[in-house]
């Protein structure tokens, strides 16, 4: 599963919160974020905290791709 940033400026800091809640995640260029395979609930829990990333950085956009 891959998330895609808007501005690389965030990507860093997106991958450090994902980590700090639980989700591996691997800075795969610029503006992409890895994860390892999510499916069932757990794709329903990234997209939780990827609700709360895009309110504590409402700049921020992030598009979660396959």
């Amino acid at each position: 599963m891959h998330l895609l940033l808007r501005d690389p400026g965030y990507t860093d800091r997106l991958a450090e919160f994902l980590a700090s809640v639980g989700q591996p995640a691997v800075v795969s260029g610029p503006d992409r974020v890895d994860l390892g395979s999510n499916s069932g609930d757990g794709r329903t829990e990234l997209e939780i905290y990827l609700r709360v990333w895009q309110v504590l950085h409402p700049d921020a956009h992030v598009e979660l791709a396959a």
